[in-house]
């Protein structure tokens, strides 16, 4: 990954999150892009390119995967465990990132090869700045060539 923009891949079921992240991120005007799933299913589709996800151009490998946790079908464990044994998409950077501050699930989300973990702020501005920090570094990482499928 060149530093820079950052196209971010959001796997949140919860709509008023999605709308946060998105208006979070719209409001910092660095450039960066979110494509939000509803679950790990649908990341794993995004991921591969599969079915609705088949146009590179409209759905572009992300650089950064910002995960929650609790979600239907395929949860947030789940797509770690899958992340990590599938190595060409095991070394996008992925952000957990949780209303639970249990310290089990903080523990297994690293376990499971989270890079890192982040409770949801409760207020706008908060996102906003766990956003724009989260932003600010993994912008500036170099990171190994994504799939080039």
């Amino acid at each position: 990954m060149k530093r820079g923009h950052l196209v971010i891949l959001l796997v949140e079921d919860d709509d008023n999150d999605v709308f946060l992240v998105r208006k979070a991120t719209h409001s910092g005007k660095a450039g960066h892009r979110v494509y939000a799933v509803h679950d790990g299913e649908q990341a794993i589709a995004y991921l591969r390119g599969t079915s609705e996800f088949s146009d590179r151009e409209k759905f572009p490998l992300p650089n950064v995967i910002l995960t929650d946790l609790k979600m239907p079908r395929l949860g947030g464990f789940e797509l770690l465990h899958w992340l990590r044994a599938n190595g060409e998409y095991g070394v996008i950077p992925t952000i957990v990132y949780s209303s639970s501050q249990l310290e089990s699930d903080i523990r297994e989300a690293y376990r499971l090869g989270a890079n890192s973990y982040m409770s949801k702020p409760a207020t706008l501005s908060g996102l906003i700045e766990m956003l724009r920090v989260i932003y600010e570094y993994w912008s500036r990482c170099e990171c190994p060539p994504l799939p080039s499928k």
